[in-house]
């Protein structure tokens, strides 16, 4: 089983080193959300995404380039007992694309490809998209669309920064649901951006994360925020 994971940065589901539409092996510097994943499947199947040949990096500059060029879908959105939601669009269209992508890379290998694709629900580069519950199912419908049954919406509410500070604060994985109210944005008087920089005292670059996930100082089994759960579900549905 091969696996395809989009996200936004380093610090999330990691970076190609490249400028090819998919970053492998040497030229994929994963990410900590990247190492979730890893987790999960490693607990399914006792094996590492990371080794030779079984994942893929994809950037989100790609997928932005790529989805100006899909038509329109005239039905709108399947979003329940809700008109068409315009600013879901933006997800429903990254769905499309990484689909399309993991479908031809399906054809490559001839086995079976599951595509992971992170984003951030709130904060500068995503406010104003509408509902964390809208963007989830605007996901699922954009994988859909292109017939793809393997597709992962990793969209931590508000962002990954959350899922992190529930594991790092004073009374770990306790009362984490709050997090998920609390603004993405980094401008914030209560940033969770640098309230992650305060628990850890020092700057979160991406091989700090990494290492927090990898000996689980943030435990993926013991995180329960809604959002966390709907991804983690939804992976080992399709694995």
């Amino acid at each position: 089983m091969y696996f395809l994971l989009s996200g936004e940065g380093p610090t999330d589901i990691g970076t190609g080193t490249t400028s090819a539409a998919i970053c492998e092996g040497p030229d994929y510097s994963f990410g900590p959300m990247a190492v979730m994943v890893e987790q999960t499947v490693r607990k399914r199947h006792n094996y590492s995404i990371f080794d030779k040949g079984c994942c893929g990096h994809v950037s989100k500059h790609h997928l932005a380039e790529r989805a100006k060029d899909l038509k329109t879908v005239k039905k709108a959105l399947r979003l329940p007992g809700k008109k068409q939601k315009k600013e879901t669009r933006y997800f429903f269209n990254n769905a499309r694309v990484l689909s399309r992508i993991a479908k031809a890379k399906l054809s490559e290998l001839e086995e079976e490809v599951v595509a992971v694709l992170f984003r951030d629900s709130d904060g500068t580069a995503s406010a104003g998209r509408g509902p964390w519950g809208d963007k989830f199912q605007s996901m699922l419908d954009g994988f859909d669309e292109e017939g793809f049954s393997r597709g992962v919406p990793m969209i931590p509410k508000p962002k990954s920064e959350a899922w992190l500070i529930c594991a790092l604060k004073s009374n770990p994985y306790q009362g984490c649901d709050a997090l998920e109210d609390r603004s993405g944005s980094d401008r914030s008087p209560k940033s969770l951006k640098k309230e992650l920089e305060n628990l850890l005292g020092k700057q979160p670059t991406r091989e700090l994360l990494c290492d927090k996930v990898r000996k689980r100082a943030v435990d993926i089994d013991k995180i329960k925020m809604p959002s966390f759960k709907a991804f983690r579900e939804r992976l080992e549905e399709v694995i």
